[in-house]
């Protein structure tokens, strides 16, 4: 079973004709709703391949907290701790670029324990408690630990981000992320067995103690790049639950990572039968 110990947000997305200057103005051409947060997003995907998975988090009363529970697949152990439920305001220009401006409510108190499962994927709350919450949560959890950091953790540092790797099996972050830590992989590689480093329209990378394996990216017209790292991940994960090999998990991360990006949302992911077919032909 997965589990994932992540904030539930409900994306409120803003097609925007460009970014404004500082104090000037932009035109929004339209408006949607969609449940997000990245490891809710990684949890439901998963849930809709068929992978039993578990998202333990925090919500609101309000009606945004039922909306998000009754838009996931994957279950929802919740704890109510905050009137309302996590809010993201998503901006995406003409290009697909996104900007985030972040509402913690009940994302911002992350005092929820998880209950089982054999891989445990964490995903930073908005909450200047969740590192040492989510350190605690990897330091019990009894299974595969699985870290996506983000820019919340990568900030910290790397001697900071040591606490929780010593009890991770596998990171997966950006390169802008990696840089962050100013280490070589060789440093991380002492901590964690599996590397993983998204690199935009270079594909992505996977780094062990036995060697690297590097998949290029597919192209993609981008229309919002909103998930597309959840979507990577989801994939990635799920080719390795089914003991795929790295290079092909690597693939199969990109594909799905090109497939987010080319629809507006940060739910959209390939069908099961899309990713047997993409498999199929992978594996042939």
């Amino acid at each position: 079973m997965f589990s994932a110990h992540a904030p539930a947000l409900v994306d409120y997305i803003y097609l925007i004709d460009r970014y404004p200057q500082r104090g000037g103005h932009s035109i929004i051409l339209s408006t949607r709703k969609s449940p997000g947060g990245a490891g809710a997003n990684v949890a439901h995907n998963l849930a809709s391949l068929g992978v039993e998975s578990t998202l333990f988090t925090t919500l609101g009363r309000d009606e945004d907290g039922i909306y998000f529970v009754e838009n996931t697949l994957a279950k929802v152990k919740a704890e109510i701790t905050d009137e309302k439920t996590g809010k993201v305001h998503v901006f995406v220009d003409g290009e697909g670029e996104r900007t985030f401006f972040v509402e913690p409510n009940a994302a911002g108190k992350p005092f929820v324990e998880v209950d089982g499962g054999d891989y445990l994927y964490l995903d930073p709350f908005p909450s200047e408690h969740s590192f040492e919450v989510q350190r605690k949560e990897a330091e019990r959890f009894d299974g595969f630990v699985i870290l996506n950091p983000g820019f919340p953790y990568s900030s910290l540092g790397f001697e900071r981000l040591k606490q929780i790797l010593q009890h991770v099996d596998m990171l997966i972050m950006s390169a802008d992320e990696f840089s962050l830590l100013g280490v070589e992989t060789a440093d991380v590689l002492r901590f964690v067995d599996y590397l993983i480093v998204t690199q935009g329209k270079l594909g992505s990378a996977c780094y062990t103690k036995k060697g690297s394996f590097q998949s290029p990216a597919f192209p993609a017209k981008v229309a919002d790049t909103t998930g597309a790292g959840d979507a990577f991940a989801a994939g990635f994960i799920y080719g390795f639950i089914k003991n795929y090999p790295l290079e092909v998990c690597l693939t199969l991360g990109n594909f799905c990572g090109a497939y987010n990006v080319e629809r507006v949302g940060a739910r959209n992911f390939p069908s099961k039968s899309t990713i047997d077919e993409f498999l199929a032909r992978v594996l042939r």
